[in-house]
């Protein structure tokens, strides 16, 4: 399994992986919404989640994207999900571009195989027009020096 082997080279207990916590907001507006925000280099991504933290008020597609400081908006997933999410609900990703973001329940969900590798910029969330909100999660680590991952 790919997550085993990323994690054998660079366990979380090593303390090269950071963790950031974005706190619960509106991110369904039908735009997208900056989430966290890469300074200072490249950072590598091995894992992004978000948490229905307020029941959604109709059908949404969710979809993560990274908007750098130079260059194009790119999805780093394409959009999934398609029903009301209940308060708990799990959004995660495989880690491959083409693939949907993964929506699981409130038991779980599936994390990132693939590791991404993130310019300066934003890591953004595109959710549907519709009442409720969320909070993220996200560990990564340096690849230059001086990067920095915060939350948005």
């Amino acid at each position: 399994d790919r997550l085993e082997q990323v994690m054998k080279i660079t366990p979380l207990e090593s303390g090269q992986w950071q963790r950031v916590d974005r706190a619960t907001a509106d991110v369904f507006t039908g735009a997208a919404v900056n989430i966290f925000t890469i300074a200072g280099g490249r950072v590598l991504m091995l894992i992004l989640t978000g948490k229905v933290t307020t029941v959604l008020g109709g059908a949404s597609t969710g979809k993560f994207s990274v908007d750098p400081t130079t260059g194009t908006t790119m999805d780093i997933c394409a959009a999934g999900g398609s029903a009301t999410d209940e308060e708990g609900t799990l959004y995660g990703m495989t880690g491959l571009v083409a693939t949907a973001m993964i929506k699981g329940s409130s038991g779980g969900c599936a994390v990132m195989a693939n590791p991404i590798v993130v310019d300066i910029g934003s890591i953004t969330f595109t959710g549907g027009n519709v009442t409720g909100s969320a909070s993220f999660q996200c560990w990564w680590r340096p690849l230059d020096d001086g990067a920095t991952l915060v939350a948005a």
